[in-house]
């Protein structure tokens, strides 16, 4: 298979906006073009404007990382298109960016470009409904008791307190994604689905802005919350990875558990965030 069959796997089926990590791109590009038949990382290497060296191995594998001017190399050789071309680069910058700060500021920036590269309005709505933190608020707040549809209310009872403007907003991208409906019996908006699920084509991308902002908001609670409303707690633990793997397990079953007992608890009255978080501080 010559060079142009890349330009042709990048432009119908491995496209980068689909990713948040270079390296996984790479991989999944390599992997794509070798199923098709023989092929080595040499070979890669030179389909992607390098010489025929180890070189994407290294990048593919994290050994080294992918420079932003070889990052122009490899977007004129495939030949990408305008929009998949600005994300890689945007990718490869904040993958290798040094900084926290950095890396919310290039992830801002994959946010806006991904929404460009989506195929239709619906991904883009459920895109901002997740890089919004208000967003699930509102709609969960949608069937609590009590509930009033008056944007002032609402804008009153969230924590922080938003503006009236900003609840309209919400509002209207909620029905567009049909997850609200106004009944006018009622006078007053219902929720029309039990769960909120993104597509696959914006997971990744919105599950890491939905996670990063209820983190922030986490740690704004430490000071703005009163100890008796709040619960916060953490452990700092030696384990191996099996280990590991059993304490994710855990962690997903009570968040089933969870799940469940909210459900059994009926209409509620008040809208509260569960964070669980699991990292290592080691390699």
């Amino acid at each position: 298979m010559k060079k142009s069959g890349l330009k042709e796997i990048v432009k119908r089926e491995v496209k980068p906006s689909s990713y948040l990590d270079y390296r996984l791109f790479f991989r999944a590009l390599y992997e794509h073009r070798k199923a098709a038949g023989e092929y080595s990382y040499q070979r890669f290497a030179e389909d992607l404007g390098f010489k025929a060296t180890t070189v994407m191995h290294q990048i593919v594998h994290g050994y080294r990382p992918l420079t932003d001017k070889a990052a122009v190399s490899v977007i004129e050789n495939l030949e990408m298109e305008a929009a998949e071309a600005h994300y890689l680069s945007a990718l490869v910058s904040f993958c290798n960016a040094k900084t926290s700060a950095k890396r919310e500021e290039y992830f801002q920036k994959l946010q806006t470009l991904k929404r460009k590269t989506l195929p239709d309005e619906l991904d883009k709505d459920m895109l901002e409904y997740f890089a919004v933190w208000y967003n699930p608020v509102i709609w969960e707040l949608i069937g609590t008791k009590n509930f009033q549809p008056d944007v002032n209310w609402i804008a009153k009872r969230i924590i922080p307190n938003l503006k009236p403007a900003q609840v309209k907003t919400s509002l209207e991208l909620l029905e567009r994604l049909n997850l609200i409906a106004f009944d006018p019996e009622l006078n007053t908006w219902r929720q029309t689905k039990d769960r909120v699920s993104t597509g696959h084509r914006i997971k990744g991308m919105a599950l890491v802005s939905y996670h990063s902002s209820m983190i922030d908001h986490a740690k704004a609670a430490l000071t703005s919350i009163s100890g008796q409303r709040r619960d916060v707690s953490a452990v700092t633990v030696s384990v191996n990875e099996e280990t590991a793997k059993k304490l994710r397990a855990m962690i997903h079953t009570f968040q089933l558990q969870l799940l469940d007992e909210a459900d059994r608890g009926g209409v509620g009255d008040e809208i509260y965030q569960i964070n669980i978080q699991l990292f290592p501080f080691t390699e």
